[in-house]
């Protein structure tokens, strides 16, 4: 059965739309666009979307990533196939620069499920997939680096779900983590439910915001589990917002961190969803002749697309 294409992604909590930025991600949609229109997977069109954030340097992502306390900078990586459940997880890594690269040579050769980072660092080198020998040595510059970003934890981590002409969906997430980490420090996006999960059952989801909070809460797999169980759209908003609500900014809160994320609801289509402030994501469905790329997503302001939820609270 054809399915209608669909593909979002995102920059990150926080980060706000400039010129520059504008021109390059739709250049990085109407790329993913073209690959879902000539039959690609789902699963390797969202590794290509990443890929093209991680080396592009401007996000907390590939090459843009930023050191941990000790100066050595970790990446983070998830990636699932909705069809399969198949999982690949990577938290830590030091060996590789843009880790969505090596996706397309490693899913899938290894029935774990999540590989920790020194060694999965060690695997990369191993099969010649590494382009760092190892972890750098500290530098003052690296420290100044971690100091000076202050505690900004929601600031580009990148992330993208789609769903291709078969119907199945994906989602494949990356990150350099949160500001002033600690040496070690694992945040969600190479967890599997947390971070990033896809089922062609649920859907699809990427996340993005305090990764602690996404931990804490499941977050990614407790929206795409709501979302499902919704009888219609209104509902299924309604069940986000009071998530969001659940998790930050409602009175009987239990965690506090803003978070946000894009999904492909296997029963309502797509969300683009946040706390109170911006979240840089973009969308392009079958049938639209122009991608669409906003920082802030507030319901019901883009008459021409009726059926993408704009959500924030």
């Amino acid at each position: 059965m054809t399915s209608t294409p669909l593909l979002l992604l995102h920059t990150g909590f926080g980060s706000r739309l400039d010129h520059h930025l504008e021109s390059f991600l739709k250049t990085v949609l109407r790329q993913g666009r073209r690959r879902l229109e000539q039959g690609e997977s789902a699963l390797e069109v969202t590794w290509s979307v990443v890929g093209l954030l991680e080396e592009s340097g401007f996000f907390n992502a590939g090459r843009g990533a930023i050191p941990q306390e000790d100066g050595i900078v970790r990446r983070d990586i998830g990636t699932m196939d909705g069809k399969t459940l198949g999982y690949l997880g990577m938290p830590g890594l030091t060996t590789i620069s843009c880790p969505a690269r090596i996706l397309p040579s490693l899913f899938g050769t290894t029935r774990h499920v999540l590989l920790s980072g020194e060694a999965a660092s060690r695997w990369l080198v191993a099969e010649g997939l590494s382009d760092i020998p190892g972890p750098p040595p500290f530098e003052e510059k690296s420290l100044k680096t971690w100091q000076d970003r202050g505690d900004q934890g929601d600031h580009g981590t990148v992330g993208a779900v789609a769903r291709d002409r078969n119907g199945h969906l994906a989602a494949t997430t990356s990150t350099g983590g949160a500001g002033r980490m600690r040496a070690g420090r694992i945040g969600d996006s190479a967890v599997p439910g947390a971070g990033t999960y896809a089922d062609d059952r649920l859907g699809a989801v990427s996340m993005t915001g305090l990764g602690e909070v996404i931990l804490q809460n499941v977050a990614g797999y407790r929206f795409l589990c709501a979302v499902s169980k919704a009888p219609d759209r209104k509902a299924a908003e309604e069940a986000i917002r009071e998530i969001l609500a659940d998790i930050a900014e409602g009175p009987a809160a239990r965690t506090d961190g803003r978070i946000g994320g894009i999904l492909i609801s296997t029963r309502h289509g797509p969300f683009v969803f946040h706390h109170s402030g911006v979240l840089l994501a973009g969308a392009w469905r079958e049938g639209e002749k122009e991608v669409v790329l906003k920082d802030s997503w507030n319901a019901g302001d883009d008459p021409c697309l009726p059926s993408l939820s704009i959500l924030s609270t």
